[in-house]
């Protein structure tokens, strides 16, 4: 015997990008299932304390956050250049939160909507029928289970638990995330800081890292790195001892992994839609993945609605969730991933003439950069960029090299955010476009 689950809408994941999804579509009336591996409680306490913008909360239709949820609210925050002398105010009101308050605070909407979660619920395999998936098979503590959907969402984080399992026929690309395509983060959460040292939200750019608020007077000191933990974590020391020492007491120590790289060029097949970190939507340029998952679940559920509204999942009637966000935020993120290699090229010393030239890490790059996820540059602009970039290389404080690559960068970068704006309304196009993608992004 095995237990048998039956909804309109099967989301695997009961995360950010899940919880969220399983809320707005039980709020539209559909019967709802989450699967989630772990314990419910435990989501976000790998990470524990994150920022979020207070417009997102608006934007999203998400109730702001209130105490012990809500630890502090920030309007500013500095980010400096990597010798310290050149110091950006960065304006815009975020919240400081508690992740698995946060979380659960999600699946109480949800809940109240009509969605039900089942927890230590694992994917083992999936139901394909004539082409179309249906359902999935798993276990629960240690008793099989089948699930079945009209409409199935993998929103299971890195795992892609339901992506990497799809057959190559199924027309999604299934390779899981390699180690070196994502990025380890590692937090510090540190007390009894003495006075003297930082306060508020500072980032540190060229190490990845950032010191913020914490519970109370608390700090919590964080870095985002490849390779490994064991490789962020030496990175996070080497940051923390050159530019702070060992300050205060280590309260506890955090760490996570997310995904780092480009997207996959579909998201949809037939009775499937992926959002969320299994499908690689974080911001090329912090890796935060929250705000741009809850972006992309937006975009779905308005398809989703309409889809099972008309009665059919074929991938054909999901296609919108493709078009509307490879035209905007994934056009964004493409052209700023195939910029990024040669941004993170960049020595301590081309870094410190951007920040004290006001070339890109400008107050107004940053606040653009966080409401519009991209930074346009007039004609004027670029005209003044390119000119301080070659008095760099001919005073010696800047170099030729990373000024070629730069460009170069650039160039590809142009191409790439060009090719997602012009993504095929018609699925029937989609192969020849997705050719083109790869050899374009074999370029970078």
């Amino acid at each position: 015997m095995q237990m048998k689950h039956v909804a309109d809408v099967l989301v695997v994941g009961g995360g950010t990008a899940g919880s969220y999804f399983a809320w707005k579509m039980a709020e539209r009336g559909y019967s709802v299932i989450v699967l989630e591996k772990r314990m419910l409680e435990e989501l976000g306490t790998g990470i524990e304390i994150f920022h979020m913008e207070k417009t997102r909360f608006e934007e999203f239709d998400i109730p702001h956050p209130t105490p012990p949820e809500l630890i502090h609210t920030e309007d500013i925050g500095y980010t400096y250049s990597p010798d310290l002398q050149v110091k950006v105010p960065v304006r815009g009101t975020f919240y400081v939160m508690h992740m698995p308050l946060f979380i659960q605070r999600l699946h109480a909407y949800a809940r109240k909507a009509g969605a039900s979660f089942i927890e230590h619920a694992s994917v083992e395999e999936l139901i394909i029928e004539d082409g179309a998936l249906v359902g999935i098979r798993g276990i629960q503590d240690g008793e099989r289970f089948e699930a079945r959907g009209s409409l199935v969402i993998d929103a299971s984080g890195l795992a892609a638990a339901v992506r990497t399992r799809l057959p190559e026929s199924f027309g999604i690309e299934n390779d899981p995330v390699p180690p070196d395509d994502c990025l380890y983060v590692c937090l510090e959460l540190r007390s009894e800081i003495p006075e003297g040292y930082p306060t508020g939200s500072n980032g540190y750019m060229f190490y990845k890292a950032f010191w913020n608020k914490s519970y109370g007077d608390d700090v919590v000191l964080g870095i985002g790195q490849p390779i490994s933990f064991g490789y962020a974590w030496q990175k996070h020391k080497e940051w923390r001892e050159a530019y702070f020492g060992d300050p205060g007491v280590v309260v506890a120590r955090r760490q996570g992994a997310i995904p780092f790289t480009r997207t996959p060029f579909s998201f949809v097949g037939n009775g499937l839609m992926i959002v969320g970190d299994a499908a690689n939507q974080n911001k090329p340029f912090s890796g935060e993945g929250v705000t741009s998952g809850f972006t992309a679940v937006a975009i779905a559920v308005d398809v989703a609605d309409k889809a099972l509204k008309n009665g059919s999942t074929h991938s054909k009637a999901l296609w919108d969730y493709n078009l509307r966000y490879h035209r905007g935020q994934g056009a964004k993120f493409a052209g700023s991933f195939a910029q990024l290699p040669a941004t993170v090229e960049l020595s301590q010393k081309d870094v410190d003439y951007l920040f004290h030239k006001g070339i890109i890490f400008t107050s107004e790059d940053f606040e653009t950069l966080n409401r519009d996820y991209e930074i346009q540059f007039s004609t004027h602009k670029l005209i003044k960029i390119a000119l301080t970039l070659v008095w760099g290389v001919i005073t010696g404080r800047f170099s030729a090299a990373s000024l070629q690559t730069f460009m170069k960068a650039s160039s590809q970068a142009g191409k790439i955010k060009k090719h997602y704006i012009n993504f095929p309304a018609d699925p029937a196009k989609f192969d020849s476009w997705a050719q083109d993608a790869k050899q374009l992004w074999r370029e970078v």
